[in-house]
Formats: C-alpha cells, sequence, structure tokens
C-alpha cells in the first residue's frame, strides 16, 4: 500500500509561484527518490522509542491526530541547483549601481537600485521538504533584497572629466595613417567604472576598448605585422627547426588607455596606436616537440635535360611543394600545392599530355617530374597512398610502374601521413635533378618491392593525316605510335611487431596509333582534289 501511495505522490506536482508567474515541479525533475524501507521504519521508530507508556501515548497522539510521517529519501542536487538556477535566471531582478548615463551627448546622474533575488537556501529546503510530504501544494518562492555595491557617488569629477573627454575631435595615429574620432562618436565609446580613493566611491569615464572593438576590427589589417610560422629546413644530409619570427598585432587595452589619456586634455588630442608583441600560430618549441630527426626516405629523377622552360616549371613545381610539415593523419595535395597553372602564377609553357597520346606546350610542362619523385619518396618512406595515376604516354626514364601523373583538377597524386608524430616534406632541383626528402620519426617500418614486368601488349596501328602544306610526295612522322602494355608494382611494409601490409599498384598503357602527315601525291596533273589516302 505504501508503494502505491509513494508511486501517486511522484505524480503530484508542486506549484512554485513568484507574483503572477507559476512553475509546475514534478519530483522527477529534481532527482526525488524514496525510499519506502525506511519510510516504514521511521514510521515504527515514532511508537518504539522509549518505554511502554511512551509509546502507548505516542500511538493514541498518532491516532487521535492524524500526524503525517514525512517519506523518507533523497533529491539529486546537481538537478535541484540546475533548477534554482533556471528560476534565478528568469526571476532575479539585479541591483544598479550608481552611474552616469551618456545621453545624446549630455551626461546624466542615475542612483542606485536595489535588486531582488531568489534565495536559493531558503527555497531549496522548502522545496525539498514539500517533496517529501503527503501534500502537493503551491509555494511562493522566497525572495531576498540585494543592495548595490554603489549607492551613491561623487559625479562632479566625472561629469568634468567627461565634458572634457566629448568636447572636441580626437584623433589617432600610427605611422603615417591617421583616424578621426567626434564628440558624437568618442560618447558611443564611452564608459565608466569605479574607483575608491579614500574610502570614497567614484565614478571615472574612460574609452572602452570592448565599445571600440568594430573600429579596431577595421584597422588592424592596415597595423598589424603578421609573425612568421617556426618550420622545418634541411640540405639533404640533416633537418632542422626554423625559429618562428613574431609579429606585432593591435593591443586594443592599450590603445584605448592611450586614447583616453588623450582625451582627457584640451590640447593636442592625439593617442598613438599601441602594438604587442604576437606569436605566430606554430611557434618554436611547438616545432621542436614534434622531434623530427630520422630520414624517412629520399628519391631523386634526373630524366631530361628538357627546355629551360620546363627546368623552370620544375624547379617551381618543387619549392611549391616543399616546406610542408604533415600532422598525423595529414593528407597531401599535389595539385592543391601546385595551384592553378598559368602565366599569372609564374609558370611557363612547355611540352605536356594533352590528351589521347598528344604533346603540346602547356603552362606548368614538366610537372609530372614533381609528382613522379615525390609519390617514389613515399613509396620508400612506406607511407600511404590515397591516390596515383599512371601517364597515358610510357616514360621510359622513369622507374617502370612508378610514374605519377597530375593534371589540373583531375588526376591527382596524394598520400597521407599515416605514422603517428609528424613528417617534413623538403625539395630541391635544378630543374633536372630532382630529389624529395621525407624526414621524420621512424617507427621502424621497412619497404620491399618487386615488379611484374610488361605484359598484355597490344599493337598500335597506323593513321595517316594529309597535309597540304607539305611538298608533293613527302611525309612526316609525328607520332611514332604506342604498344599497349600493363604492369603492376607490389610494395610490402613491414613493422617491428612483424606486422606487415601488401597493396599493388597496377599501371595500363593504350594502344595509340602512329600518326603520319602526308603530302600531295606526286603528279605532273594540275587541279583536282588531293588524292584519297588509306586509313
Amino acid at each position: 500500500a505504501l508503494s502505491t501511495f509513494v508511486e501517486e505522490t511522484r505524480e503530484q506536482p508542486i506549484t512554485l509561484s513568484s507574483g503572477d508567474e507559476t512553475w509546475q515541479v514534478m519530483p522527477d525533475d529534481v532527482g526525488t527518490t524514496i525510499d519506502a524501507a525506511a519510510t516504514v521504519s521511521a514510521a515504527m521508530d515514532l511508537t518504539r522509542d522509549g518505554n511502554a507508556f511512551v509509546d502507548l501515548g505516542r500511538r493514541l497522539d498518532l491516532y487521535l491526530s492524524g500526524r503525517d510521517i514525512p517519506l523518507q529519501g533523497t533529491v539529486d542536487g546537481t538537478k535541484m541547483d540546475a533548477l534554482l538556477d533556471d528560476l534565478a535566471a528568469e526571476i532575479d531582478e539585479q541591483p544598479t549601481n550608481a552611474r552616469m548615463l551618456i545621453v545624446d551627448n549630455e551626461i546624466k546622474v542615475a542612483e542606485g537600485e536595489p535588486g531582488s533575488v531568489v534565495d536559493k537556501d531558503a527555497l531549496r529546503a522548502q522545496l525539498t521538504e514539500l517533496l517529501f510530504s503527503f501534500h502537493s501544494t503551491e509555494l511562493q518562492i522566497p525572495m531576498v533584497v540585494v543592495e548595490p555595491d554603489i549607492a551613491a557617488v561623487d559625479v562632479s569629477p566625472a561629469l568634468e572629466d567627461a565634458n572634457t573627454m566629448i568636447s572636441s575631435d580626437l584623433v589617432l595615429t600610427h605611422g603615417d595613417l591617421s583616424w578621426t574620432f567626434t564628440p558624437r562618436e568618442l560618447a558611443s565609446y564611452m564608459d565608466l567604472t569605479y574607483k575608491n580613493a579614500a574610502g570614497v566611491n567614484t565614478l571615472v569615464p574612460y574609452l572602452s576598448a570592448a565599445k571600440l572593438s568594430v573600429f579596431f576590427d577595421s584597422i588592424e589589417p592596415s597595423v598589424n605585422v603578421p609573425g612568421v610560422n617556426a618550420t622545418m629546413d634541411s640540405d639533404g644530409k640533416t633537418a632542422w627547426v626554423v625559429p618562428q619570427v613574431d609579429g606585432q598585432g593591435l593591443d586594443r587595452e592599450a590603445t584605448a588607455d592611450g586614447l583616453t589619456d588623450a582625451a582627457l586634455t584640451t590640447s593636442g588630442r592625439t593617442g598613438a596606436v599601441v602594438l604587442a608583441t604576437m606569436e605566430p600560430d606554430l611557434t618554436t618549441a611547438e616545432v621542436e616537440a614534434m622531434g623530427i630527426k630520422d630520414l624517412l626516405a629520399s628519391y631523386s629523377t634526373t630524366p631530361y635535360n628538357g627546355s629551360a622552360n620546363r627546368q623552370h616549371n620544375v624547379r617551381l613545381g618543387t619549392s611549391l611543394c616543399s616546406g610542408v610539415l604533415m600532422a598525423p593523419g595529414d593528407v597531401f595535395n599535389t595539385d592543391e600545392r601546385l595551384g592553378t597553372r598559368d602565366a599569372a602564377h609564374g609558370w611557363k609553357t612547355a611540352p605536356g599530355i594533352v590528351g589521347f597520346g598528344e604533346l603540346d606546350d602547356v603552362y606548368g610542362g614538366g610537372i609530372c617530374q614533381v609528382s613522379t619523385t615525390l609519390f617514389n619518396a613515399v613509396f620508400e618512406a612506406g607511407l600511404e597512398v590515397v591516390e596515383r595515376h599512371n601517364h597515358s604516354i610510357f616514360i621510359n626514364h622513369y622507374p617502370d610502374g612508378r610514374d605519377a601523373t597530375v593534371t589540373g583538377g583531375g588526376k591527382n597524386m596524394r598520400f597521407k601521413n599515416d605514422t603517428d608524430h609528424h613528417i617534413f616534406i623538403y625539395g630541391e632541383s635544378t630543374g633536372v635533378l630532382t630529389t624529395f626528402y621525407i624526414w621524420g620519426v621512424s617507427d621502424g617500418r621497412t619497404v620491399t618491392s618487386t615488379f611484374s614486368g610488361f605484359y598484355g601488349f597490344r599493337g598500335h596501328g597506323a593513321q595517316k593525316i594529309y597535309n597540304p602544306a607539305l611538298a608533293p610526295g613527302t611525309s612526316n612522322v609525328t607520332f611514332a605510335g604506342q604498344t599497349g602494355k600493363k604492369c603492376e608494382v607490389t610494395r610490402t611494409i613491414t613493422w617491428p611487431d612483424g606486422t606487415t601490409k601488401t597493396e599493388t599498384f597496377s599501371s595500363a598503357f593504350p594502344a595509340i596509333p602512329s600518326i603520319t602527315e602526308v603530302g600531295p601525291a606526286a603528279t605532273t596533273t594540275t587541279g583536282g582534289a588531293p588524292p584519297s589516302l588509306p586509313a
């Protein structure tokens, strides 16, 4: 029966009220737990503590008065505190300190006013008692009056200072730059604080950095001097930390203080921007903590000299893919690092593969030497290869089955730092000899690989194209054709604990017909259509 009564009690809300507002509180809202056994025990204790005559008197009193015995249990203190905080947020009216108000450039005085806030201790005790009673009732939320910290102040000096501050224009300077504040603007940036001197509270006006925040946002690009992140560098033999270079950033509080001082004068009303030392995003200590010291792998290519433009592109591409710190899990995107290939970004035209077996001068021609060299360094380091594609034309001066092409917005070479430490990518190039080094913290992994050899050969056929610009009876082979073939390179990575990972990199080179341009047929006749050509 008691258990049934307890369940019914849990469904009965307590109504809290304050003024015209009310709130319903259910026992579960504050994590109320009823202990039926303890409640029965407490009831029995009322009639068995003492001697037989006292016990008999208590039983008669309970029978005649019908006195309730409180339920026994607990409430969740965290939930009770959250409830009281929510109520206080809605009900509390905080006291207001004595202050000056700036209204339309006119300074007025407002006296301090007391507040009224929830008496949380009293409400907690009263609510807890009701939760363990047999009654659902309404509880008036107890409130207490809170006096302001400063009820009255001497405003005369503040009034005088405030009027001085908005008496005329104020100028902020930084080198050749300057900004002018009108009296109306100064009034909007003004705030007030309190100082206690010899037990007397005094209002003090000042120009607020917080209220100047939008203005400060607008001038920061003009006054800040960005720092330079710490990084790594290498000469191929070792790698070292390049220290950070601190920048300078707008010190908002100090600049606002300087403006306040200038505004409190009646002449020479000029303040200066104050800059503070600003660390870059990546500090020397952070790079040193990466512990990069081991050469995980390096790889060099020297395919052929090529044109001066090609060498320029290879040097530029290498520099764009060099000097990169990669955190564990980071993915290197070669196409993204190389960026847009056009004259505006420093690229020059050189031969590049532009279609099915076609070579043409394109901006960035030669960059595949960069991606291929980097791919092979990644291959030898045992890092995870996310994306790699072979060229459509077989290039015999790259390792068989280990070339890697990159096209703008298309095929890409991407790899992931799957070690537990940062790695550093460093590259150098003469435009012909190109080398990439990968530095990091060795985890002992080793790499072995095998090459399948070429297979699946397919003949390439031939194609002739009429070119009336050639001399009669002559021809010119523009593309020798390519025999189709395939190959695989298998890489096995082994870790010190014996764990291995084997993966295959496949390459397929399509059969591409040879292309021969032919001129007009040798003949003594004149006029007529050009002769037909065999396919």
